[in-house]
């Protein structure tokens, strides 16, 4: 028996992250299609993401590409809105156990593992080489990226980018819209829009006027 070919998959986002997305869905396969929309055009780009809901057409789905955590949250409330299937993307390489639970739109890329008891919401994204070990928790939109590791049991709030190669403890919790540099150990909980960076992980001030 052939395989089952869905509608078409539109790619919300054709810069590189939304690359990368649509090349884990072709390896999934399945998908009749697989477009972009994106504001400034390019290459297998069919219009514009606020064209979405005129595009849409009967066994379709979409999935937000767009690698800022805010604008992702925004842009994945508004297809919601209008009642689009949401696509989760997980490349062929990736290993996600049975025991996770993976939100709609996010996406697992290639390399990457989630193990058992791990549950991520809306939006999220494991990026290339990441880890996320067992019973971690992901708020929605947590960008994790390429090659960063989080212990088991790791907490982790709404919308909050883990930078590259950053490692982050077992049992740690992180807030909402904190900022991990890149090559973080971070071994103490974090706080909400935080940022946090060295080994081990400690916070830096603003500067003055900055929000």
């Amino acid at each position: 028996m052939g395989m089952l070919v869905m509608g078409r998959l539109l790619v919300l986002g054709a810069g590189g992250h939304g690359r990368v997305v649509a090349d884990s869905a072709g390896r999934m396969g399945g998908w009749g299609c697989i477009a972009f929309l994106d504001d400034g055009g390019g290459e297998g780009v069919i219009g514009h993401c606020d064209d979405l809901e005129q595009l849409m057409q009967e066994g379709d789905a979409c999935v937000v590409a767009i690698g800022d955590n805010a604008r992702r949250m925004v842009m994945l409330k508004k297809v919601e809105d209008l009642g689009v299937p949401v696509a989760t993307v997980v490349d062929p390489s990736a290993a996600v156990s049975d025991g996770a639970v993976l939100g709609s739109g996010t996406v697992v890329l290639p390399r990457a593992a989630v193990n058992t008891g791990a549950n991520l919401g809306s939006g999220c994204i494991v990026n290339t080489g990441a880890t996320v070990d067992h019973d971690c928790v992901l708020r929605d939109c947590v960008h994790v990226s390429p090659g960063a590791h989080l212990g088991g049991d790791v907490t982790v709030g709404e919308g909050t980018w883990i930078g590259l190669g950053a490692s982050i403890r077992h049992g740690i919790r992180i807030g909402d819209r904190a900022m991990i540099g890149a090559g973080a150990a971070v071994v103490s909980d974090v706080a909400s829009d935080a940022t946090v960076v060295g080994v081990p992980a400690r916070p830096i001030a603003k500067k003055d006027g900055a929000p």
